[in-house]
């Protein structure tokens, strides 16, 4: 009887140890699923990255100037007043027009002989209006990555100062860079005139549609072309030179019409 109590005894604490055991093992060893789950919101989880990633790209976007980051570039008595669409962060930075290292505007505007074949770059912004009768100004004057950033808004809201620009410094030629920007042009044109012209279908060039001064004293006729940033894949560098040829031969008929109007 002794030797069956202290075999029973002997049963039951190993019956009990391997059940702690097992407990054990189970508390330790998980699922890959309970391991994932347990992981998931650790400080490396993809939703925490995406969050770091976000507050980053804020933060460095806090850094670019947002509004007026660039002057313009006019005078009277130009030939050819050129209108981008807005700063974009490299011209922000630099506070130069058209600064971006990927922007044709510098390289056709030398290769179109606008500027006499003299080569300028964006650092040569502010003496195109004294050296070559160039300006250049925006529509919006907000900074922003892409013009796709801007609303239509903002860009209707920037046509009322470009009129008066042109009233007052009565340019030749008005050379809209980019379609959004005559667009929003052409839609305040179309809100203050009921009579829409429907001949005056869109076309890159020289456009049908003049802008008129408010003294009637003359006009200034009205060029479009795209924008002349990289970005643009629609139009490459040799479309755009293209254009600004056919803005030159305009500029070399105005500065005839200049000469004859002195001789007689």
């Amino acid at each position: 009887m002794t030797m069956s109590a202290d075999y029973f005894k002997i049963f039951v604490e190993r019956f009990t140890c391997t059940k702690s055991t097992n407990n054990h093992n189970k508390r330790i060893i998980s699922s890959p699923k309970v391991r994932n789950e347990s992981t998931r919101k650790g400080p490396y989880s993809r939703q925490t990255i995406k969050r770091e990633s976000s507050r980053h790209s804020k933060s460095k976007e806090l850094k670019y100037p947002l509004d007026n980051a660039l002057l313009d570039v006019i005078d009277h008595n130009l030939l050819v007043l050129f209108v981008g669409i807005n700063p974009g962060i490299k011209s922000a930075q630099s506070g130069h027009h058209f600064a971006g290292p990927t922007n044709h505007f510098y390289p056709c505007l030398v290769e179109s002989g606008l500027t006499n074949y003299e080569v300028v770059n964006y650092e040569n912004d502010i003496e195109l209006s004294n050296r070559f009768r160039i300006g250049i100004i925006n529509v919006c004057s907000r900074t922003s990555r892409s013009s796709a950033d801007l609303s239509k808004n903002e860009m209707r809201d920037g046509i009322p100062d470009l009129i008066n620009k042109v009233d007052s410094y009565k340019p030749k030629i008005l050379c809209f860079v980019g379609k959004c920007a005559y667009e929003a042009y052409e839609k305040s044109c179309q809100v203050s005139n009921t009579n829409r012209d429907k001949s005056l279908s869109f076309k890159f060039g020289l456009q049908k549609r003049k802008m008129s001064w408010a003294d009637d004293t003359g006009y200034t006729k009205i060029f479009a072309m795209p924008s002349t940033s990289g970005r643009v894949s629609h139009y490459q560098k040799g479309d755009k030179l293209k254009l600004f040829k056919e803005l030159k031969n305009l500029v070399d008929i105005e500065r005839g019409q200049e000469g004859n109007d002195i001789f007689f």
